[in-house]
């Protein structure tokens, strides 16, 4: 390709870009989504813990990155802090500087409409001591969220500044699930629309999935510290052994995520585990093309790849390969996945 379609290809990715960021904020604007995600008990108890009653809070700059309706610039504020800088591209700022003010700390936070990548602080603040920042999306990292974060991070935390929350451990384990019916697809009213079906096996599915489906032990598959990690930290591959507890049936992988605050003295955590309580993260469910027979002691192992799709700021994509060899059934396989981010599609 010429220099000229080189600029022109360029040029359609920046616009495509700023279209999904336009949609995105939209989507964020809306209050109905930020309703849901104030529901999830989990999440705000988690946060308004880790803050609320924190001493290192006191008298400190804040930067909110996302602060949506305001919420985790409230707790910042009634815990004490100086000063809090609330930064959005929605417009449900126009919200979060009113209810700051009816809460009382309209002098204490100031809303900044924009992303923080484009936006500046006032000029008697050069660095702030405590970053807030719900950056957590499905499988952990769609949203791209994280790569804001660090951003911040590297231009305005001081040394020896907080982030909350600052860690996070993504994990992989083995489920028994349903039997995905794709067949209809192969005749719908005499014609052949297997291409749905195609589209429906390669999508990461969100699910609630129960502790009782889980059929092996759990694998690390990555890990994050938000003081040292990278952006583009989405991009990766681990190998994976998943020890099969008990006998039945493997119809998927399932990832979740565990996210911790350790600047707190209790040591705060959450969990988005099947076997922890409900959180609007649910979890990601990758179905095989071939369920296993499996018996305990035996062993899944694979390979878990991972990267932000080049097409979508939304979503995520997958490449999963399983090697399998039971008393049963022995099975190699490679499958790639798109996770789908349900907000960008306008659900919530």
């Amino acid at each position: 390709m010429d220099a000229d379609g080189d600029f022109d290809l360029e040029l359609k990715r920046i616009m495509d870009r700023r279209e999904q960021e336009t949609l995105y904020f939209n989507i964020y604007g809306r209050i109905e989504v930020h309703e849901w995600l104030m529901k999830d008990v989990v999440r705000v108890k988690a946060f308004r813990e880790a803050i609320l009653h924190n001493e290192s809070f006191k008298n400190k700059t804040v930067l909110d990155v996302g602060c949506g309706m305001g919420m985790l610039s409230i707790f910042a504020a009634k815990a004490g802090a100086k000063k809090v800088l609330a930064v959005d591209a929605a417009s449900i700022t126009d919200f979060a500087e009113r209810i700051a003010k009816d809460n009382g700390y309209g002098g204490v936070i100031t809303v900044i409409r924009g992303k923080v990548e484009d936006i500046e602080l006032s000029s008697d603040i050069d660095k702030v001591d405590i970053i807030v920042c719900d950056w957590i999306g499905h499988c952990l990292f769609s949203e791209n969220m994280l790569d804001s974060v660090i951003f911040a991070r590297d231009k305005w935390l001081s040394a020896g500044g907080h982030i909350y929350p600052d860690t996070a451990q993504l994990y992989l384990a083995a489920i028994r699930g349903r039997d995905q019916d794709l067949g209809f697809w192969h005749d719908v009213h005499g014609f052949d629309l297997s291409a749905i079906r195609r589209r429906c096996e390669s999508k990461a599915v969100l699910e609630h999935v129960t502790g009782g489906q889980v059929m092996s032990k759990v694998c690390l598959v990555k890990s994050l510290d938000l003081y040292t990690v990278q952006r583009q930290s989405a991009n990766f591959r681990s190998f994976y052994e998943l020890k099969v507890t008990r006998n039945g049936w493997v119809h998927a992988l399932v990832a979740y995520f565990d996210v911790g605050f350790s600047k707190t003295a209790q040591r705060i955590s959450f969990s988005t585990s099947p076997c922890a309580p409900w959180t609007h993260w649910n979890q990601t469910v990758f179905y095989l093309e071939t369920p296993l027979p499996v018996n305990a002691g035996e062993t899944i192992k694979g390979v878990f790849g991972m990267k932000a799709s080049e097409e979508s700021i939304f979503d995520l994509q997958f490449d999963i390969y399983v090697d399998f060899e039971g008393r049963q059934k022995s099975v190699t396989s490679q499958q790639s996945f798109v996770l789908s981010n349900s907000l960008a599609l306008g659900g919530v």
